[in-house]
């Protein structure tokens, strides 16, 4: 799973007929794909998925999105179907889920959700918004210049020292625009 192209970040490190930083790149991209994904706490690869809630609440999570409402989509709650607008309701964009009643007693795994949801894959690289395609474009341009001073703090020289920037783990700005496509936790 990849959010941006090799060409893209190569686009924008400036690196026009080499090819030899390519398999380091490509490396860079899968890596940090996989953290935003983590970072946010959802999938963002679109696939057929089956989600199992316990019952007793009226609002839920799914874990992927946007969900694709052409594709099958069923929820199921003690053994029977329920239907969409008159027992509950979907946001497909955020992925919530919002029963009218609650789903009865507490019980593990009593309300089962079929459908597909994320974003389209063309080519390898997943159709995301263009904020997250930058997201990651930056954040792997960063670590692909700073591949050499990974964990450096600081040098000291005889005239003076040197201190260099160190992010905990996304660059902040790159974390701001996540912020905003964070799954939702109940």
């Amino acid at each position: 799973m990849k959010l941006v192209s090799l060409d893209t970040v190569k686009e924008f490190l400036e690196i026009t007929d080499e090819t030899k930083f390519d398999t380091l790149i490509e490396g860079l991209i899968e890596g940090i794909s996989t953290q935003i994904e983590t970072f946010l706490n959802r999938k963002l690869k679109k696939e057929s998925r089956t989600q199992y809630f316990p019952s007793g609440g009226k609002i839920f999570s799914l874990d992927a999105y946007p969900v694709d409402e052409a594709q099958t989509f069923t929820v199921t709650v003690w053994d029977a179907t329920k239907d969409k607008d008159e027992d509950f309701f979907l946001d497909p964009n955020t992925g919530l889920i919002e029963f009218v009643y609650d789903t009865g007693t507490p019980r593990p795994r009593q309300v089962k959700v079929v459908y597909t949801g994320g974003y389209t894959e063309t080519s390898g690289v997943l159709g995301v918004p263009d904020d997250l395609k930058h997201a990651c474009k930056e954040q792997v341009a960063f670590e692909f210049r700073r591949r050499k001073d990974l964990g450096l703090a600081s040098v000291s020289m005889p005239d003076g020292s040197v201190s260099v920037h160190q992010p905990a783990d996304l660059l902040k700005n790159v974390q701001k625009i996540l912020e905003s496509y964070r799954r939702i936790s109940l």
